[in-house]
């Protein structure tokens, strides 16, 4: 009997000897991963920082790393990183990743031909791990990280780019390595410039006529003759000023219809909340078409502006011929998971900008007014375009954006926070839709934009490549050629 308790005694021992050495070997796998900042992509990718020898043992080892490439530019560290390899029997690469690290930060830059060199071999790896020695888990990993998930696993390109944002790395300290993301994205060796599509001043703010919704009023201008096709502008609480004059051409076919909804630009504003819903706004669509005596009628509708053309869909379907809806969301839990990035792209002289206003308005215990909003929408434009904003673009844009912030503030739940169509989509039928999105959107990715196609029956889903948040800004000839193929019965895009 005390011969089997002092065996039982002895096995128990051994058994919490052997456990705690799987717990000590745990946490030293769990220190070794953390001091590398080790960041596993795929089977055949991993990122991290320095290894010494031992790490490099280790990795062989455990990981069955067979390959380091060195991201960093030469030095004696990286020389003797590449002799304890060799000693090791594991294959060295020097592929310097980032150019101008050294010297400020926002002149720094990535040689995306070295990016694309080694995604192509992890590609094609089938065999062993490469192990990318990226130094921080913010800039080289980042943009490896990005790269990754962009050209390996086939993620969006918002997607790519929060996942290397949430991972530490910051686009306002290095812009030129955002720029280089956007540039490895679409393939290309410059951003195009952005240029104003000339309008003058009295064109642009003239009021045509106002129309009487009930107790208000609306400011309306009409342009050609044809079927009629309404512009459906977002917000909420912006203008119609921002399609002109991209959309013009299309009163070429249609008797083209702008207007600025309740509380917006030229038409009047009451000061009461409940005036501003998306019922209300898809009520004052309808008083419009009847009072402008329109049988059917064709909407082209972005960003929020989306939002009431897919009500107006639903409870007057009837009343529509086609439907084009661009930039927009269905639901606002979607719209928010990528609303974050705005900040994080916006350089660092605007990022400080915006925190002053908003530190000053915080100070004051009030909302932005609708001159102050302007400026806040104005300082996050690089973020809402693709191509590189001049002086000469931003300075016209700024002429055409116009926002109340009565309205915006009013209707902020219900457009931004609580709103959710998805489930009411597949009731839209017998409508032809067309959903376009920008490939580089990062206030509604691709993604978002796209849930609106698959929930409605037979809608058309396309991306322009080289876009952002304004397609027919950025990409306007083949936006009009697709939209007017479109609306034309002629199903092929251009």
């Amino acid at each position: 009997m005390f011969a089997r308790k002092c065996f039982a005694g002895l096995f128990l021992a051994l058994v919490l000897v052997f456990v705690a050495d799987l717990r000590g070997q745990d946490s030293q796998i769990e220190r070794f991963e953390k001091r590398l900042r080790l960041s596993k992509l795929s089977d055949h990718m991993i990122c991290g920082g320095a290894p010494t020898r031992a790490d490099i043992a280790f990795l062989a080892r455990s990981r069955g790393v067979t390959r380091i490439v060195s991201l960093l530019a030469d030095s004696p560290e990286v020389d003797q990183e590449e002799s304890n390899a060799k000693d090791l029997g594991v294959a060295f690469d020097r592929k310097p990743l980032a150019i101008g690290l050294n010297g400020p930060l926002e002149n720094a830059r990535v040689n995306r031909d070295v990016a694309r060199s080694i995604i192509d071999e992890i590609r094609a790896t089938t065999d062993g791990t490469v192990y990318v020695h990226c130094q921080s888990g913010r800039d080289r990993a980042g943009f490896m990280r990005f790269a990754h998930r962009l050209s390996v696993d086939g993620w969006g390109f918002a997607e790519a780019l929060k996942e290397a944002i949430d991972g530490g790395f910051s686009p306002a300290k290095l812009p030129g390595f955002y720029e280089d993301m956007k540039l490895y994205a679409a393939e290309l060796d410059e951003l195009p410039k952005l240029q104003p599509m000339p309008i003058t001043d009295k064109e642009l703010h003239s009021k045509e006529f106002d129309a009487g919704i009930g107790s208000q009023t609306l400011n309306v201008k009409i342009k050609g003759e044809g079927a009629p096709l309404y512009a459906i502008h977002g917000g909420p609480g912006e203008s119609h000023k921002l399609f002109r004059p991209y959309l013009d051409e299309l009163s070429k076919t249609h008797k083209l219809v702008y207007y600025d909804q309740v509380g917006c630009g030229g038409s009047s504003k009451p000061q009461f909340a409940e005036a501003y819903t998306l019922d209300r706004q898809v009520a004052e669509l309808e008083t419009l078409r009847s009072v402008a005596e329109d049988e059917k009628i064709s909407l082209v509708a972005q960003s929020s502006g989306c939002l009431l053309a897919i009500k107006y869909a639903l409870k007057h379907p009837e009343r529509i011929d086609k439907m084009v809806l661009v930039s927009g969301w269905a639901s606002a839990e979607d719209f928010r998971e990528y609303l974050p990035l705005l900040g994080a792209v916006m350089p660092q002289a605007e990022r400080d900008k915006y925190d002053i206003l908003l530190g000053q308005l915080r100070k004051a215990m009030r909302r932005p007014n609708n001159q102050e909003l302007a400026i806040l929408v104005g300082l996050q434009v690089p973020g809402i375009f693709f191509g590189k904003v001049t002086d000469a673009f931003g300075n016209d844009w700024m002429r055409h954006l116009e926002i109340s912030a009565f309205v915006n503030a009013a209707m902020e739940k219900e457009v931004f926070r609580d709103v959710d169509l998805k489930p009411e989509l597949p009731g839209i039928t017998g409508i032809p839709t067309l959903v376009i999105a920008g490939k580089f959107d990062l206030v509604t990715p691709p993604s978002v934009v796209k849930s609106i196609a698959t929930g409605i029956p037979g809608a058309r889903f396309e991306v322009l490549d080289k876009s952002g948040h304004f397609p027919f800004v950025e990409e306007n000839r083949k936006f009009i050629d697709m939209i007017s193929g479109f609306l034309s019965g002629k199903e092929s895009s251009s």
